[in-house]
């Protein structure tokens, strides 16, 4: 084969069938022929006389044999690399650092990648151990500029992808921290040599930590980023501001002097600078520093587990910056691009994003000098001014105290609604996303009385305006909706209902727009979902009423799917059923039709769009929901429809990679709860799937989470029945139980485990519910249960849960009334159960219904206890 003429079809031929038949031979060729087909790349990497675009490819060719975002096709492949013959590798790491010498930078960015994959697998074994002699030489002072670019950018690499905790790795910090100080340094007369540098730095920070830790070497470091801050070049400056906002987030408790020789001064005046590039990146420096600092505070509050919190000091660098660092944020507000691209980060957007973060971390500091800005602009000709004062303002409005903020907002809602009618999009837009986060976070500022009607004026208007401004004012309808309505299900009316008519009138009209241009249509549905599932008594009629209309939508989508062109119109056509069901769902929940012709109406429209769903459709998951909602409404009613439903909820529960297989889980434990008994006769088949996909590893941790939570439905439901489940159930909860998090835990596993813990709760609430009515088949477990309770009662953060511990308390008191005859009693002697419901009936947090379940849970136990 001549490599080189098939990569070249494979890249550049003109004609599809022999790119096609190019890319088929190298497939080929590394199944069958693996380390000839590595050798054949190597050969055209080195190859100076073939065009660069061949080369590129043979390098990154070779990478990609080594390198897999899958960890089992990683594992796989780094074994086939490890198992190959010396020789053959060391040919191929000779010719990867030959090929970092290459003029071309094309051609060195590809070896760099190559020798960072490599390294990858070899560094963590102890091999290669030559490579950072090589790559540090690469960086002297006397060797060409390509070569120490392409070393440092191979170093770079090395570190991003590596495993910092990994020996072999962190024995290698000095020789990386040489090379890249070495780059980095202002004596380096390359520009784009020391932004590499800078660059690697950022990578290797993980690594180096031994080294930042000693005085010398950390002062060395901050000194060569410092001075990058100051050169002639904005590239560089930008990377050496991101360099310092990394360090801070790392080593925040090292910083203190360095804040007060240097990092004041150089910061503010990078956000001052000309360049959006470098302006952004001294942002997020002082952005960081507020991250760290809410951290900290989060850290010494009763926020997380006192074994977890590591004890730092807060030096309240924002705090003691607000004077300078504020007004500086505040002016890069008006710096904004008249024609931005929202997915286009710019120094505005960095500003207003740090402005919030510093009022989430000074609190009330931030009121003074932002409300003096606010005062000045708000009424300026200039739009950016206007616009920048709308920004500050609803970016201040989560930290400070909130009665402070009532009383401004109170006098700023005037002339900020007046802006409603700005005749600049940008300020509309910026108004009615600020009207959002007042709704969302300080709602004592709005007084129902005076300012509510004004606002719903102003929302209803802008479901008219522009996509952007109907998507603000959807989400201000939201807030205010789950904030003023939240009781409309308990209640005849609220103070959101003498607006549902022009609401609903306004959001339906918006929601028939045929495109979804800045999630506008998305966005109308949402609102009118939340209206539907907030509505009082005084408003279910017209929430009825809209549900046909809905109806109607959802079953004429059946007849669009058959006119579909093109993906965008599939897209298109796929948010817009999600979109529907969502609604139709919610009004399902609040509505409750329990009538037989509705619910046939519901369920011929639901089962038509499992059958005719598109390939690979997102939608199913959504359907389940609905049909969930269906079930919870009518009940035991429901039985007459299993019969067509069950083989579209088998199929997806046997398939636990696909994305609605959580959600039939969550489906099979509503339907249990609304058949009660009737759910018996497909119990083996549900159970035999979810022990098989418990007892595979790849299946999914939230699936596995979910079906946990389900054996307690499933439980409940069937009652005495449930028996034949009970040992192999327990066993399983025994062994999830088992399961502990380590020092080093992950957050990840930290959160699965509390997430089980939740989930076996949940199966024993349940279990033990239903098997009341035999409780000698039940009590040979409940040593188990106690013991797992026990366990819980130890984890600080799970027991500040009131739902955990409403679930405790109430497994306590289920229990104690199964078993009067002193068979249990020695549990309830603890002192952790007496502890937990005291905490549980004094705890202020706690809802009164909890308190409630706790008084009985503590009667119980002194049942217990007197027998």
């Amino acid at each position: 084969m001549d490599i080189a003429a098939v990569l070249e079809a494979a890249l550049l031929s003109p004609d599809p069938k022999a790119r096609q038949d190019a890319e088929a031979q190298l497939e080929l060729a590394a199944k069958e022929h693996f380390v000839l087909y590595l050798g054949m790349l190597t050969n055209a990497l080195g190859n100076e006389s073939i065009k660069t675009e061949v080369r590129i490819l043979a390098g990154i060719g070779i990478k990609n044999q080594l390198v897999a975002k899958d960890a089992k096709t990683k594992l796989a492949q780094a074994e086939r690399w490890v198992a190959m013959e010396t020789p053959a590798k060391s040919q191929i790491k000779q010719t990867a650092l030959q090929s970092l010498l290459s003029p071309d930078d094309r051609v060195a960015n590809a070896a760099a990648q190559l020798v960072a994959a490599i390294a990858d697998i070899e560094l963590p074994r102890n091999e290669w151990p030559d490579l950072m002699v090589v790559l540090v030489d690469n960086t002297r002072e006397n060797q060409p500029v390509n070569v120490k670019r392409a070393s440092l950018l191979a170093i770079g690499y090395i570190c991003e992808t590596a495993d910092p905790t990994n020996s072999g790795v962190v024995a290698q910090a000095n020789g990386i921290l040489t090379a890249i100080v070495q780059g980095a340094r202002s004596a380096e007369p390359s520009i784009i040599v020391r932004q590499t540098a800078i660059n690697a730095l950022v990578n290797s920070l993980e690594f180096i930590r031994d080294n930042f830790e000693r005085e010398g070497e950390r002062n060395y470091i901050m000194q060569v980023v410092c001075e990058a801050t100051q050169a002639p070049d904005d590239k560089l400056q930008a990377s050496a501001f991101g360099a310092l906002a990394r360090i801070m987030s790392m080593y925040y408790s090292y910083m203190r002097v360095y804040m007060e020789k240097a990092l004041y001064g150089l910061t503010v005046e990078g956000m001052k600078n000309a360049s959006n590039d470098v302006s952004c990146m001294a942002v997020e420096f002082w952005s960081t520093v507020c991250e760290e600092e809410i951290e900290i505070t989060l850290q010494q509050s009763d926020v997380y587990d006192e074994e977890e919190v590591v004890e730092r000091e807060n030096f309240e660098f924002a705090k003691f910056a607000i004077n300078e660092v504020l007004p500086t944020l505040l002016d890069l507000l008006t710096r904004q691009e008249e024609d931005a691209d929202e997915d286009e980060w710019n120094v505005s957007m960095a500003a207003a994003a740090c402005l919030q973060l510093f009022a989430e971390n000074t609190g009330s500091a931030v009121v003074n000098l932002t409300l003096q800005f606010v005062e000045v602009n708000i009424q300026q000709p200039d739009w950016r001014r206007r616009e920048a004062a709308v920004m500050a303002f609803g970016s201040i409005l989560d930290g400070p105290d909130h009665g402070t903020l009532a009383h401004v907002i109170g006098q700023a809602l005037p002339p900020m609604l007046n802006l409603m009618s700005d005749p600049v999009l940008q300020v509309k837009d910026t108004v009615a996303w600020c009207l959002g986060r007042i709704a969302d976070l300080v709602i004592e500022g709005i007084n129902t009385e005076t300012h509510l009607p004004e606002i719903m004026k102003a929302l209803i208007i802008g479901f008219q305006d522009h996509p952007k401004v109907l998507t603000n004012c959807c989400w201000t309808l939201i807030n205010l909706t789950e904030q003023l309505g939240q009781e409309g299900p308990y209640s005849q009316t609220t103070p959101i209902s003498p607006y549902y008519d022009a609401l609903l009138q306004g959001l339906m009209q918006a929601s028939t727009r045929t495109d979804n241009e800045n999630s506008s249509r998305t966005s109308t549905y949402e609102a009118l979902g939340i209206l539907a599932s907030c509505s009082a008594a005084d408003t279910l009629p017209l929430v009825t009423n809209v549900s046909a209309v809905i109806v109607q939508r959802l079953e004429s989508t059946l007849i669009m799917q058959a006119q579909l062109v093109g993906m965008d119109d599939r897209s298109n056509l796929e948010e817009l059923q999600v979109s529907l069901l969502s609604v139709l769902t919610n009004i399902i929940r609040r509505v409750q039709p329990n009538d037989r012709n509705t619910s046939d109406r519901l369920m011929t429209l639901l089962l038509s769009l499992l059958q005719h769903k598109l390939p690979n459709s997102l939608i199913e998951e959504d359907i389940f929901i609905a049909i969930g909602a269906v079930a919870g409404a009518v009940q035991e009613n429901f039985n007459v429809y299993l019969e067509a439903f069950i083989p579209y909820l088998m199929k997806a529960l046997e398939d636990p990679d696909s994305p609605t297989c959580n959600t039939a889980v969550g489906l099979v434990a509503d339907l249990a709860v609304a058949l009660g008994m009737q759910i018996d006769p497909y119990c083996d088949m549900f159970m035999n799937i979810f022990l098989t996909n418990l007892q595979n590893a790849s299946v999914r941790r939230d699936v596995k989470v979910s079906i946990l939570s389900c054996f307690g439905d499933i439980g409940s439901a069937i009652g005495p029945n449930f028996e034949k489940y009970l040992a192999i159930v327990m066993q399983v909860l025994v062994q999830a139980s088992s399961l502990r998090k380590e020092a080093d835990s992950p957050y990840d596993i930290v959160d699965y485990i509390h997430q089980l813990r939740e989930a076996i709760l949940d199966a024993y609430a349940g279990i033990v519910q239903g098997m009341r009515e035999k409780p000698d088949v039940l009590l040979p477990y409940i040593q188990s249960i106690f013991g797992f309770l026990s366990l819980v009662h130890t984890n600080q953060s799970m027991i500040r849960s009131e739902s955990v511990v409403r679930s405790i308390v109430g497994l306590i008191g289920d229990i104690a009334d199964i078993y009067k005859q002193g068979e249990v009693k020695s549990y309830y002697q603890d002192e952790w159960l007496t502890d937990l419901i005291r905490k549980a009936r004094a705890d202020r947090s706690f809802s009164a219904s909890l308190k409630e379940t706790a008084k009985w849970a503590r009667e119980q136990q002194k049942m217990q206890l007197a027998l």
